[in-house]
């Protein structure tokens, strides 16, 4: 099933489509087989890290963050397909705000990963590996550290950091669009799903119907909530279309890196290519708001 295929406001019939035509990118893509040496580890002042002794670790850690991360915004796609044919438009609020943060993790590795090179220091990248493979709980708490549950529970990243970096990411891309990009498009969107999604009475009005007194607002609350109308799904495939845009996009450009066994870094240009040819050039007159 695809986006154009449900039933959708007229407005939307564009937006579905080159959604349809970017996920269609997902089949070429192929899964290499890895090699994950075992890890050496170290604490430094409580600190949990990765020791990188070899150029295997690199790819490992590059390998596992691309692969995941796009495999995981697939899913998350798919039950949004069945959630919005379904009419479940609260779920799919849920879910956008999971498959931004994915998208998120694959630019944010890039950032990182650039920043090393540039500056030719990779103490920063040492921590965002740590990080990324163990959680900030783990590497964090060495009373976490010694549970026997310890990797079934840690957690992410500092999310704000993933979001600022698929900013970062679409104001350079900016710089050469003749379109207007709005000001951090993916903090107001990720503050305003971040908000829907926690427990408080806002997000509850969107399940119920209202009308105005003198004295106030009378509620009537209901099961569906189906409380969004033309203008909410929209708003739904637009924050779906630039979350797949970016995630492909930095998928690529964090699989184009090449860790030599001698520990030199070098880039194949056809693959990084494949992030601005075929994914950010792919439509004209983008609306990244």
């Amino acid at each position: 099933m695809k986006f154009s295929d449900l039933k959708l406001p007229k407005n939307c019939k564009d937006l579905s489509m080159k959604t349809d035509s970017l996920r269609q990118i997902y089949d070429s893509i192929k899964f290499e087989e890895l090699f994950e040496p075992v890890q050496m580890r170290e604490i430094i002042k409580g600190k949990m890290n990765v020791v990188i002794t070899n150029h295997l670790d690199l790819i490992a850690w590059q390998k596992e963050i691309a692969y995941s991360g796009i495999i995981k915004m697939r899913k998350t796609e798919n039950s949004i397909l069945q959630l919005l044919k379904n009419n479940d438009l609260y779920s799919v609020f849920i879910l956008l705000r999971h498959h931004m943060e994915n998208a998120g993790l694959l630019t944010l590795s890039v950032d990182i990963l650039l920043e090393s090179l540039n500056n030719d220091d990779f103490e920063k990248l040492n921590k965002y590996i740590s990080k990324t493979w163990f959680g900030n709980s783990f590497f964090n708490k060495p009373m976490f550290r010694e549970s026997d549950e310890a990797f079934g529970a840690i957690e992410t990243i500092t999310v704000s950091a993933m979001i600022k970096s698929m900013d970062n990411f679409i104001n350079n891309v900016s710089k050469t669009s003749k379109e207007k990009i709005s000001d951090n498009p993916f903090s107001k969107n990720y503050s305003w799903l971040s908000q829907f999604a926690h427990p408080n009475s806002a997000s509850s009005c969107f399940f119920t119907t209202t009308s105005q007194t003198n004295n106030g607002t009378d509620l009537v609350f209901n099961w569906d909530g189906n409380f969004v109308e033309d203008v909410g799904i929209e708003k739904i495939l637009n924050m779906l279309f630039f979350n797949i845009s970016v995630g492909l996009a930095n998928y690529f450009l964090l699989n184009s890196y090449k860790f030599q066994e001698d520990m030199t870094v070098t880039q194949d240009n056809e693959i990084a290519m494949r992030a601005y040819f075929e994914i950010l050039n792919r439509f004209e007159n983008k609306n990244f708001a």
